[in-house]
């Protein structure tokens, strides 16, 4: 799609395409609405207009060109810009004295660099929305003063989940007690894995995974140290949660201390675990001390190494390995071996 070199092409053409949506036509005047847009699109622009309107409106060079220089300034440029536009356009709106300035000044000032601020910011462009004073320069101080967290630990939790300085002062006590219910302290190693996890999670979703975890048959301790010891296994779906647990308990044989001493399996995926198993039963079938290795610690193993272990050194001599590797052959249990 060929890009719109200037805003008034561009919001023409925007208009244009949501004249059939009911949309009127948007009178130019003389030209004077003219102003390059580098890195945004004839789709970026629709959907801009769509959104937030007043674009229409807006003095291309006095209004907007002065916002998109700025985020270049920052070092935001496609395919970054207009995402970010598209998603938050009333950032074209925003003072940049008031408001990107500052917001962006105090984002730098705890990330270190332009560069880190822009990959944070595509984790979660809305972040350009949050108003330095009100939000900002409240939540970071609340980590910091209120709740404990070390600047060095402030710093890290934004990079991983810039999302945390949309949080109000309830919310964020909120998701820093439940950290603290699993038994993870303020400037523990796991503590800003752990927030940012708990954080994507409503209280009510949080509490409902807790309770399914235990009628699969596992302690609330348990599950309190299976979180602290790997917080992605909160994240996956209650779907995944069942499928797995039923798989590894009720085929591959394991137990659930199994589990809670390796919760990442619970992360990996089904199909993963199957073809893992359909190898490992192939060579305790064929008597290769491999097959009798602790499944648990195979499970979890990196992929490199798996191959490396259990299926390169034989699959000349059993080339079945690798059509198990690949789905090829169903993993029927391992009772059927005995």
């Amino acid at each position: 799609m060929a890009e719109c070199r200037s805003v008034g092409e561009a919001l023409d053409r925007g208009q244009s395409a949501g004249a059939g949506e009911g949309g009127g036509g948007w009178a130019r005047t003389g030209g004077t609405k003219r102003g390059k847009v580098d890195g945004l699109g004839l789709r970026d622009i629709s959907t801009t207009v769509r959104k937030f309107p007043i674009v229409l409106v807006s003095d291309p060079v006095k209004t907007l060109q002065p916002k998109l220089d700025f985020l270049a300034s920052v070092g935001i440029n496609a395919p970054l810009l207009p995402r970010l536009v598209s998603l938050s356009p009333v950032v074209l709106h925003r003072s940049i004295q008031d408001h990107l300035a500052p917001l962006f000044g105090s984002l730098r000032e705890l990330l270190g660099s332009n560069a880190r601020v822009v990959t944070a910011l595509r984790q979660m462009p809305f972040v350009v929305r949050c108003s330095p004073n009100s939000t900002v320069n409240l939540v970071l101080p609340a980590l910091r003063d209120v709740h404990g967290l070390p600047p060095e630990d402030v710093s890290k939790l934004v990079a991983v989940h810039p999302g945390v300085i949309m949080q109000g002062p309830h919310r964020l006590a909120e998701i820093v007690q439940a950290v603290k219910d699993v038994g993870i302290e303020p400037g523990e190693s796991m503590f800003v894995h752990t927030f940012a996890i708990i954080s994507k999670m409503k209280t009510p979703t949080l509490e409902r995974k807790y309770a399914l975890y235990q009628s699969l048959g596992f302690e609330k301790d348990n599950v309190a140290l299976m979180l602290r010891r790997c917080p992605l296994m909160m994240a996956i779906s209650e779907k995944k949660m069942k499928e797995n647990v039923g798989f590894l308990v009720g085929k591959a044989g394991l137990s659930l201390e199994d589990i809670v001493a390796y919760p990442s399996m619970l992360v990996r995926s089904l199909e993963s675990h199957r073809r893992r198993c359909a190898v490992l039963a192939l060579l305790r079938k064929e008597g290769k001390p491999e097959g009798n290795h602790q499944l648990r610690k195979v499970l979890v193993a990196k992929t490199k190494r798996f191959l490396q272990v259990y299926v390169q050194p034989h699959q000349n001599e059993i080339p079945d390995v690798v059509r198990a590797l690949n789905g090829e052959i169903p993993f029927e249990g391992f009772s059927v071996l005995e």
